[in-house]
């Protein structure tokens, strides 16, 4: 073997013995390095994903509570044909001025007299499902202690509160559905309709043409009928019947009863979601339904119309657009209501684990001054945001404008 070939072989032998400890130690660095770049990378993203998420959420949850709303709203007045809402009537025997709230009665209640004469009084809210005249109404400081004075089927449990003079407003829209009942058979007579739908013989009707209409149970349509009551055509058919609807928005402080039909501390595994819910009838009993997780407080700006009338219907006056915004309308502005603005303070579904909404303030209203803020230590751990919209109440506002 020569010199050369010694040489190499001694070269090659060093090369194979391994690392020293500071090329190990310089190798370690920076695969630690490299690693804790991949967690940030990933942590960053599960952050930057659960922040988009619940953005989204609340967008969603926003839009379908002014969805909801906005439904009723722009649907309030409508009750088929009829051009004047004052000529619908309660024609004795056609229905019952009481329903129930499943368990307890009197929500729908009292004499019939002055139930549509077109002025709205407190004492009269108990009426709320019959007063066709006022397609809407709404009361505002209302308390657990006090709500079910004025709406019986409302819980104490189920009204959600907090700081504020109007933390739970209530609005109340009156309407006929957008879908008339069918007639199977095309004669012309939709007692046959009526009796083919759920719970018919106990569910509020009304059939309307341009002159006056009529508010009736379904059970009794055939008598009303054979007696001459109920409003059709020149030809002797029915004029189309619509099931009639009522509905009480407010703000309930859980989403899911653990213990129905009441609310409680230990609802939705012990941190209860506030949620937009409705009361409607279903049947002739007034039932509460949740609607939508997340809204936090809601916020009703009515809009009035007093303008002289263009081309009044029906004694209306006005001319269908809003003059002014109020939070809560005199007794006689209500029939005048011709638009809704509607304001929710939407949170997020699932506390955000670092995030903190200590100091910041929402307003609803736009007067500039806070109307929520977060109490330490107790819900500033959700993220929050303000949506709103302004619905017209289309039934109303043309019947007044050209």
């Amino acid at each position: 073997m020569n010199q050369s070939s010694s040489f190499c072989m001694r070269i090659q032998a060093r090369r194979q013995a391994g690392l020293s400890l500071i090329e190990l130690m310089i190798g370690l660095t920076i695969g630690l390095m490299l690693t804790l770049g991949l967690f940030t990378l990933i942590a960053g993203q599960s952050t930057t994903f659960k922040t988009q998420d619940d953005f989204a959420r609340m967008q969603e949850n926003a839009t379908s509570a002014l969805r909801y709303i906005g439904d009723s709203i722009r649907m309030a007045g409508f009750y088929g044909f009829t051009q004047d809402p004052a000529a619908i009537s309660l024609t004795a025997g056609a229905v019952s001025t009481s329903a129930d709230c499943g368990s307890s009665t009197n929500y729908v209640d009292g004499a019939v007299s002055g139930l549509l004469n077109g002025t709205y009084e407190a004492g009269e809210e108990v009426n709320w499902a019959l007063r066709t005249q006022v397609a809407i109404s709404g009361w505002s400081g209302l308390t657990p202690a006090s709500v079910n004075g004025i709406y019986p089927c409302i819980r104490a449990a189920n009204f959600a509160t907090g700081p504020g003079a109007n933390p739970n407003p209530i609005l109340v829209t009156r309407l006929a559905g957008g879908y008339s009942m069918p007639d199977p058979n095309a004669d012309g007579d939709f007692t046959d309709g009526i009796a083919a739908q759920t719970n018919s013989a106990t569910t509020i009707y009304i059939q309307a043409d341009p002159n006056a209409g009529l508010m009736f149970y379904g059970a009794n349509f055939a008598a009303l009928r054979a007696a001459g009551t109920t409003r059709s055509t020149s030809t002797g058919a029915d004029l189309p019947v619509y099931e009639f609807k009522a509905y009480v928005y407010y703000l309930r402080p859980c989403s899911r009863t653990a213990t129905p039909p009441s609310c409680a501390a230990t609802d939705d595994n012990g941190q209860p979601i506030p949620t937009l819910v409705r009361q409607e009838l279903v049947g002739r009993a007034m039932t509460e339904i949740p609607l939508v997780e997340g809204v936090e407080r809601i916020d009703y700006r009515y809009g009035i119309d007093d303008q002289p009338a263009v081309n009044p219907v029906g004694g209306g006056v006005g001319d269908g657009v809003p003059d002014r915004f109020i939070a809560s309308p005199a007794a006689t502005d209500w029939p005048n209501v011709v638009s809704v603005k509607v304001s929710v303070l939407v949170r997020s579904p699932t506390i955000t684990a670092g995030y903190s909404d200590a100091g910041k303030t929402y307003d609803l209203d736009g007067d500039g001054n806070s109307d929520f803020a977060c109490a330490a230590g107790v819900n500033c751990m959700y993220k929050r945001k303000v949506f709103s919209q302004t619905f017209q109440v289309r039934n109303r506002a043309q019947r007044r404008g050209i």
